[in-house]
Formats: C-alpha cells, sequence, structure tokens
C-alpha cells in the first residue's frame, strides 16, 4: 500500500494540502511556489488570520504554516481557534518566526511552547526539508531481535 507521500506512475497521488498564513505577500508568493514545485503540495495562502481561521475548515489543510512575526499573540490565538475545530485537533503546526532570526540565533528550529519553529531566515531547502519530515515522516524501523 502506498503512503500518501509515495508515488508510482499507476497510483493516483494526493497532495499533502498547507495553509499557509503570513501577512507578507512577497514571502507567501515564495514559499508557496517552493513547497508547490516539489509535486507533494498544494498550498493555500491568507494574508490575514481572520480569513485564514474562515477557510481552514472547508480547506482541512495536513499542516498550517504561521506567521508568528507579526504578534505572537495573535499566532497563539490563530493555533488555539484552529484546534478547537474537531477536524483540525489533530493537524501539526509550524510557526515562521523572525525573532529568532532577528536575534542572531545560531539555532533555526526547533520548540517554542511545545511548537515547531522554524526562523524566516531558513533556506527553502531547510524548509521543504521540515515539512517533508512533519508530513511524510519516514518509517519506523523495526527492531530485530
Amino acid at each position: 500500500m502506498l503512503s500518501h507521500c509515495q508515488s508510482e506512475s499507476s497510483a493516483m497521488k494526493f497532495l499533502k494540502k498547507i495553509l499557509l498564513v503570513d501577512h507578507e505577500p512577497h514571502i507567501t508568493a515564495f514559499v508557496r511556489r517552493a513547497l508547490e514545485s516539489t509535486g507533494k503540495y498544494l498550498v493555500r495562502v491568507e494574508q490575514d488570520s481572520r480569513l485564514a481561521l474562515h477557510a481552514a475548515p472547508w480547506f482541512l489543510p495536513d499542516l498550517v504554516l504561521l506567521d508568528a512575526t507579526k504578534a505572537e499573540l495573535e499566532s497563539e490565538d490563530v493555533n488555539r481557534q484552529l484546534k478547537m475545530e474537531p477536524a483540525l485537533r489533530d493537524t501539526p503546526f509550524l510557526f515562521l518566526s523572525g525573532n529568532a532570526a532577528s536575534e542572531k540565533k545560531v539555532v533555526t528550529g526547533g520548540f517554542i511552547g511545545g511548537y515547531s519553529f522554524l526562523a524566516t531566515a531558513v533556506s527553502l531547502d531547510d524548509l521543504i526539508r521540515c515539512v517533508d519530515e512533519m508530513l511524510c515522516p519516514a518509517p519506523a524501523k523495526t527492531r530485530q531481535m
């Protein structure tokens, strides 16, 4: 059986859906093109978090990429409200944080408050790799005895 991330020429390929919420049009266009160019993802862009709250329940994303640079409280509120939707409760979030880049931290990704984050200065290859890992995790190796 094929996973959602594997494909064969004879098998139907299902794209993973990503909701990208960021107020910067040039960033959303750049990230959208990069993710969709992999052939694995369909990206819906919302530049207003209020519109994202309305779009998410019908789009049913497999992952939400959320701008955490504008207002941390707003990002947490969007996350909380989306998690209240039963169909989105288990949807992973990846916060794009400009704070990590502006503070010149060595770490470009990790966890803040239990949520995954990447600095907005991260390379597109690293962003795609992180999204791949979140949506298409490597199969667990079975232990041999």
